[in-house]
C-alpha cells in the first residue's frame, strides 16, 4: 500500500512538473512587449524632416516714369530797349488767359541778348488783376500804379501793359484802376488820357521799336 502512495505521488508530482515546464514555455514563446519606439527604416527623408513655416517672397516692380509734354506758344510781351518799346517772345502754357500774360510780364525780362539794355519800368511789387469784357481789359492795381515810377518812365511802363494785353486775340482797349477807382494814365506822347477813358495800341505805337528781341524764359 505505501510502495503505491508512492508511486502515486511520483507520477503526480511529474504531471505537476510537466505541466510548470509547458507554461513556462508558452509564456517564453508569446509577443514581446515593446518599452520604446523603433523609428522605421526606408522612409523618404522629406517625409520624416521637421516642417518649417513657409514664406513668401514679394517683388514690387516700380511704373516707368512718363514724361508729361506741356504744349507752349510764343506770346508777345513788351519791355523798353533804351527810349522805346521792344517786342520780345516768351514761351507760355497753350493758350494761356490775360491775367497769365500780364504776370508775365510782370515779371519781368530775366534774360536778354543785349544784357542790361533791356529793362522794364513797371515796378516788381506792382499787384494787378485783370478782367475782360467785350474786348476791354480793365486792370485794378492794389495800392498805386504811378507814383513809383519816374515821369519819364511812366509812359513806357503803360505802355507794357497795354501792347501786351491789346496784342491777345479780342482784346482792342484797356482802361486802368487804382484798387478799383478809375486811373489816368499818360499816353504814348506824355499827354494824359481823361479819366476813365480806355487806351488802345494805337496810343503807344510811336514808342514801338522795330528790334525785337526773344525770351524763352530762362
Amino acid at each position: 500500500m505505501q510502495s503505491r502512495a508512492k508511486t502515486f505521488r511520483g507520477r503526480t508530482l511529474a504531471l505537476l512538473g510537466a505541466t510548470m515546464i509547458g507554461s513556462v514555455a508558452l509564456v517564453a514563446c508569446g509577443p514581446r512587449t515593446q518599452d520604446a519606439a523603433t523609428p522605421l527604416r526606408g522612409v523618404p527623408r522629406d517625409l520624416t524632416a521637421p516642417t518649417s513655416p513657409s514664406t513668401t517672397t514679394s517683388s514690387t516692380t516700380v511704373a516707368p516714369t512718363m514724361t508729361t509734354i506741356v504744349e507752349t506758344e510764343s506770346v508777345l510781351l513788351h519791355f523798353i530797349l533804351g527810349e522805346t518799346i521792344t517786342t520780345a517772345l516768351r514761351n507760355l502754357p497753350l493758350d494761356p488767359n490775360p491775367q497769365a500774360v500780364l504776370d508775365s510780364l510782370l515779371a519781368g525780362y530775366p534774360s536778354s541778348a543785349f544784357g542790361p539794355d533791356v529793362r522794364s519800368a513797371i515796378p516788381r511789387d506792382l499787384t494787378a488783376a485783370v478782367t475782360v469784357e467785350r474786348g476791354l481789359a480793365t486792370v485794378d492795381v492794389q495800392g498805386s500804379l504811378l507814383t513809383e515810377i519816374s515821369p519819364l518812365d511812366q509812359p513806357l511802363a503803360i505802355a507794357q501793359i497795354v501792347l501786351t494785353l491789346t496784342s491777345r486775340p479780342g482784346i482792342g482797349q484797356v482802361e486802368f484802376r487804382v484798387d478799383g477807382d478809375p486811373q489816368a494814365v499818360p499816353r504814348g506822347g506824355g499827354e494824359l488820357a481823361p479819366l476813365g477813358e480806355p487806351v488802345a495800341y494805337d496810343d503807344y505805337a510811336i514808342l514801338v521799336s522795330p528790334v525785337a528781341v526773344r525770351d524763352d524764359g530762362t
